[in-house]
């Protein structure tokens, strides 16, 4: 799948699961804020997998931190669509979320979720770089940096979800790539072999259910233009939810609390 294809799922991933409007399962409970911001946090960690692509369109989202960071993953995981796009690549991520999200910094009497932001900041950037949001050093650090700080702002208790919007965001990235003709090595870093070698399953060890051919075909973005018109309908209504409950008196506390959570 191409960049935005994979932002867009993890998105709409994250609201299918968490919103309550009519079309989602509202399986977590949220407030409207802590919806939106998390949609945005798993467009980023839909792109998480692609990590492992020194020269691809995240290395080049938040210079040169993310080209620092794209060459080190590449060469732990064996480079392009190997460790990172794996079971145990999916369950790293999401420990490694796990692990940043408890770090938090005294800071004016009160913690800061300094693991936390960095994460966010990281993944806001991959989700503006490939939705075409930032063009250019500054306005990728700039997006980031305010992106992330909002989030945390309204989003203060994310360091129980941001693991598992990592964890949802990676799964539907491998998802997404499976569904393609190059599919994906699910069990790295064992390969096992098919007695008979098909489109399903190579002697490779990549498994594939190809049924959108090739990266960026007309089926995928067939795909994505209904899930782009979801996400929009269940954001849209997400927001009059939230609108409806500030009127009826929720106030500005019930939506969010404030940076240092």
């Amino acid at each position: 799948m191409m960049g935005h294809s994979h932002a867009t799922t993890g998105a709409a991933a994250w609201v299918a699961v968490t919103a309550t409007v009519p079309g989602t399962l509202g399986l977590i409970q949220l407030s409207p804020a802590e919806i939106l911001a998390g949609a945005v946090v798993t467009a980023g960690a839909a792109l998480l997998p692609d990590v492992d692509h020194h020269s691809g369109t995240i290395a080049h989202s938040l210079p040169p931190v993310t080209r620092w960071v794209t060459r080190w993953v590449s060469d732990i995981s064996g480079g392009h669509r190997h460790g990172t796009h794996s079971i145990l690549g999916i369950a790293a991520f999401g420990l490694l979320a796990r692990g940043l999200a408890t770090v938090r910094i005294p800071l004016g009497g009160e913690e800061f979720q300094l693991g936390a932001w960095l994460m966010i900041i990281l993944l806001v950037a991959f989700a503006a770089k490939a939705l075409h949001l930032t063009r250019g050093r500054f306005s990728s650090w700039l997006v980031a940096l305010a992106t992330a700080s909002a989030v945390t702002w309204v989003a203060p208790e994310s360091t129980w979800w941001l693991p598992l919007s990592v964890v949802l965001g990676c799964s539907v990235h491998v998802l997404g790539d499976a569904l393609t003709v190059d599919g994906v090595p699910p069990f790295w870093p064992a390969r096992p072999r098919p007695v008979v070698e098909s489109p399903l399953w190579r002697r490779s060890g990549y498994f594939a259910l190809p049924v959108l051919g090739a990266a960026g075909s007309a089926r995928e973005w067939v795909l994505i233009a209904a899930v782009d018109v979801y996400l929009f309908y269940v954001a849209a209504m997400t927001v009059m939810e939230g609108a409806r409950a500030w009127a009826g008196g929720a106030g500005p506390l019930a939506m969010s609390t404030n940076l240092l959570g």
